[in-house]
């Protein structure tokens, strides 16, 4: 919006995202980027519980950045190929059974 400064420009995941738009749409109408992101998160974002459980095992391994963090909470990746591809982000190289151990926490059999 022209004129008005952001108050936290941080990076959220889709459920928190999904939480901020609601908040705003009881405030005010949405404009219609919000309206597009809201439908967006509400089809798309992680119950507010189990993605705070995934997030918290994920930065209790202590080998991810928090962006690497949203981005794998962001997509939920179901295979060990994408899960490989969001990685790429980082400059680290991971072992295979960093890469199990990661997608254990993610997709839970």
């Amino acid at each position: 919006m022209i004129g008005k400064e952001s108050k936290n420009t941080g990076r959220v995941s889709l459920s928190e995202a999904l939480e901020i738009l609601e908040a705003r749409k009881k405030e005010r109408e949405l404009t219609y980027e919000q309206q597009i992101a809201l439908e967006h998160a509400s089809k798309f974002a992680a119950s507010k519980g189990s993605e705070q459980k995934i997030k918290k095992a994920l930065e209790e391994l202590g080998m991810l950045s928090q962006q690497t963090v949203l981005a794998i909470l962001n997509t939920m990746p179901k295979s060990e190929m994408l899960l490989k591809q969001i990685l790429a982000g980082e400059k680290k190289a991971f072992t295979d059974a960093e890469i199990k151990k990661i997608a254990a926490i993610v997709n839970p059999k």
